[in-house]
């Protein structure tokens, strides 16, 4: 981890590498996202639906469930917070 600019959230904090295509990491760019932002992706969006549709920081930081997370998190000062899998992406998990 290192501290730099959330490509997601845009707050200066410790990030960590999230990789834009899913179980590529060889070949994967890279993105910059707090750790709160990245359990947020995960959380909230599939391994398909990340390779096919949120393969850039753009697409990402554009999608409605981003948006709204990153917007609520701005307003506070925590560098770390739980979030819990949404039910669709916990049922596509198994």
């Amino acid at each position: 981890m290192s501290t730099d600019r959330c490509a997601i959230c845009e707050r200066d904090v410790e990030t960590t590498r999230h990789h834009l295509t899913p179980k590529n990491r060889k070949e994967s760019p890279v993105a910059a996202i707090c750790e709160s932002c990245h359990r947020q992706i995960h959380a909230v969006f599939t391994n398909h639906e990340l390779k096919h549709r949120y393969d850039t920081v753009a697409k990402l930081r554009e999608s409605a469930e981003m948006r709204k997370f990153a917007a609520w998190i701005r307003k506070t000062d925590k560098e770390h917070v739980q979030v819990d899998e949404t039910e669709r992406v916990r049922d596509w998990r198994g």
